[in-house]
């Protein structure tokens, strides 16, 4: 079973975007903040993190740094209620794979997971380095 991070600050939307997760054959891993979402990266192998763009503790482009230089490999797609030229090209600009606005259409994130969940390499293959997102500890 593919596991897809839902990180968002709200609830609603969180619960909404699992059931269709879910509904897909897909298992949800629900994050509230970008702390959250973090922690879930450090402990659990994912295939597919959907992020929004503002959330508290960091928001989602912080995220999507540290997914970027942790797991290069991971697909991200972002969300927002406020879908500005400037945060979608943000989004790109930063190596998110694909932008969606709230409220979300079923049919694309449906096409989008397809898309990436068929030609990407399962979280259980790619190689996740120890401690990925902890703090490295200094060994002399």
């Amino acid at each position: 079973m593919r596991t897809v991070l839902l990180a968002d600050d709200n609830r609603e939307c969180r619960v909404s975007l699992a059931r269709m997760v879910s509904r897909w054959g897909c298992r949800p891993l629900s994050a509230e903040d970008a702390a959250e979402a973090l922690w879930f990266l450090e402990k659990t192998l994912v295939d597919l993190a959907i992020l929004d763009l503002e959330m508290p503790l960091g928001g989602g482009l912080s995220v999507l740094a540290q997914i970027r230089v942790r797991q290069p490999g991971l697909p991200v797609l972002m969300l927002t209620g406020s879908a500005s030229r400037e945060a979608l090209l943000r989004a790109y600009a930063a190596g998110a794979y694909g932008f969606l606005s709230k409220p979300v259409s079923v049919e694309l994130l449906r096409q989008l997971m397809t898309e990436i969940l068929t030609t990407h390499m399962p979280a259980l293959v790619r190689v996740k380095p120890p401690s990925a997102f902890g703090s490295a500890e200094r060994r002399d």
